[in-house]
């Protein structure tokens, strides 16, 4: 096989694929990327056994054939080549890359070993990749990290009566948004670090695609799955008031910088409180003899004055997520989860919800 190609187009196309290579895969072959090279195009394919990833990018081709090679240290290698012309040429167990004067040389692996990628499953609608890829950030940051509880790493994706919703849950903050959707109606549980690196590409209109244990995304010639989670997802809806009779509005901004301020006195796991009274809110943190930390910014109370305090990491990755100038904050009562919307009848669609700290 031999090929020639812009090296940033190479390496646009080989990056991508590369998503699905596990850092520790079960089986070495799996650590490898996949170069097919016919008529005047390459494609690329990862695949792990739980994700897959392809793409394709125009090239020249001298010489068609395929090629097994480690993923992560070509894509290291070809990224450094910016806009120059790369070649690979392969020759037996040998693949030489070249571009300008580099020349590095790789062993190849075999590609009779390398498992069968797996068919996509069927397309179940389309979604704007934009709107897609923001819907996404607004849940992503909330899904447990914890593998020992795997259904909260998930994403719950629901796609009914023209709308796809997303909600997600650590148990301490809850996410929901929804947006506009065309297709099939599902219901699935989706790998939320998967979902977020998939964000990052696409663009346009992008297929959404589910099958019986599998779920996709195709945007212009690329395309993933990932194997999704069995399960039963908490019934997080449910928690989401209908009414909350304290709602406070205020600079989002503002909050965020203010918060991020003085919880620099926070020790680690010591909340920040916020007390809320006559067109103010106070945030404070620290305590006794130790540092502390006070501001006062305005705000627009509608409702009883109310004192809540909250893990500051968590208040503040609500405040940074939410699109919009200014946040509302709703509450029911001090004890009980803090609803955080953005302002605007028109991004009403994302909601969180964060649990206070008792003071």
């Amino acid at each position: 096989m031999r090929i020639t190609i812009p090296a940033d187009a190479f390496a646009d196309a080989a990056v991508y694929a590369a998503k699905a290579i596990s850092n520790r895969p079960p089986n070495p072959v799996l650590s490898g990327l996949l170069i097919e090279a016919a008529g005047d195009h390459v494609r690329f394919s990862g695949f792990d056994y739980e994700r897959s990833s392809r793409t394709s990018a125009a090239a020249q081709v001298d010489r068609p054939g395929n090629v097994l090679l480690q993923g992560r240290m070509l894509t290291d290698i070809v990224r450094k080549f910016g806009r120059k012309q790369l070649t690979v040429d392969v020759d037996g167990a040998k693949a030489k890359v070249t571009a300008g004067n580099a020349e590095f040389t790789m062993s190849t692996m075999s590609v009779d070993d390398f498992p069968a990628m797996p068919d996509l499953p069927p397309v179940a609608g389309t979604v704007d990749g934009a709107a897609f890829t923001a819907a996404i950030g607004y849940v992503a940051g909330s899904v447990s990290s914890d593998e020992s509880l795997a259904i909260l790493t998930a994403v719950e994706v629901t796609a009914a009566e023209g709308s796809l919703t997303l909600r997600s849950t650590d148990r301490y903050r809850l996410a929901e948004t929804s947006i506009p959707w065309d297709g099939d109606d599902f219901h699935v549980l989706v790998k939320g670090a998967w979902l977020a690196d998939m964000a990052k590409n696409m663009a346009g209109e992008t297929k959404i695609l589910t099958g019986d244990s599998t779920f996709g995304v195709r945007s212009g010639n690329r395309a993933s799955t990932t194997l999704l989670i069995d399960g039963d997802y908490p019934k997080i809806r449910a928690l989401f008031p209908d009414h909350t009779p304290t709602t406070v509005s205020v600079d989002r901004a503002e909050l965020l910088d203010v918060i991020t301020r003085v919880a620099l006195v926070a020790e680690r796991n010591t909340p920040v409180r916020l007390d809320i009274r006559d067109g103010e809110i106070t945030v404070d943190a620290g305590t006794g003899e130790d540092a502390q930390g006070r501001e006062t910014l305005p705000c627009e109370l509608d409702g009883d004055p109310i004192t809540v305090a909250y893990n500051p990491g968590y208040l503040t990755w609500s405040l940074a997520t939410i699109p919009g100038d200014s946040a509302v904050l709703g509450y029911t009562t001090a004890p009980k989860p803090t609803l955080i919307t953005p302002g605007g009848d028109d991004l009403a669609t994302v909601r969180h919800l964060i649990m206070p700290v008792r003071l």
